[in-house]
């Protein structure tokens, strides 16, 4: 089985919703979730109210990327500085940027981070987009 782990800068808001949207969708793959500098220990608020109100299973607890993570699977990532930092420090290193392995252009998927939970809305509809195109 194929295993897949979506990254964002703090694993709190953009990769926990792809990680639980996936698992939705694609309940047989093996999917989760990391960050590059993660520095809280939960998810953002805005983040579970949409994964709750949509039914999702809760994502795993932020956690750093690490080395394992990279040789255990394929990275998608949520934009290109992210793809750069991590081709910096593993060079080996299976990574995608979500939109291209969607098979759409090289667009970041943007960082809601202290913006309003209508941001966040619009952002959980870039990565549905997206991942309803994976062909797994």
């Amino acid at each position: 089985m194929d295993k897949f782990i979506f990254v964002c800068t703090g694993n709190t808001c953009r990769s926990p919703l792809a990680e639980s949207y996936a698992r939705m969708k694609y309940p047989d793959k093996d999917i989760s979730s990391r960050g590059l500098f993660v520095m809280e220990q939960s998810t953002n608020s805005h983040s579970l109210n949409i994964i709750e109100e949509n039914g999702l299973p809760a994502p795993s607890e932020p956690e750093q990327l690490t080395k394992a993570d990279i040789e255990s699977g394929t990275l998608l990532v949520m934009g290109r500085s992210h793809k750069q930092a991590i081709h910096t420090q593993w060079p080996e290193a299976d990574v995608r940027l979500l939109s291209e392995y969607a098979g759409e252009s090289t667009a970041d998927v943007p960082d809601p981070y202290g913006g309003t939970a209508a941001r966040y809305e619009e952002v959980f509809l870039h990565l549905k987009k997206y991942i309803d195109k994976f062909n797994w």
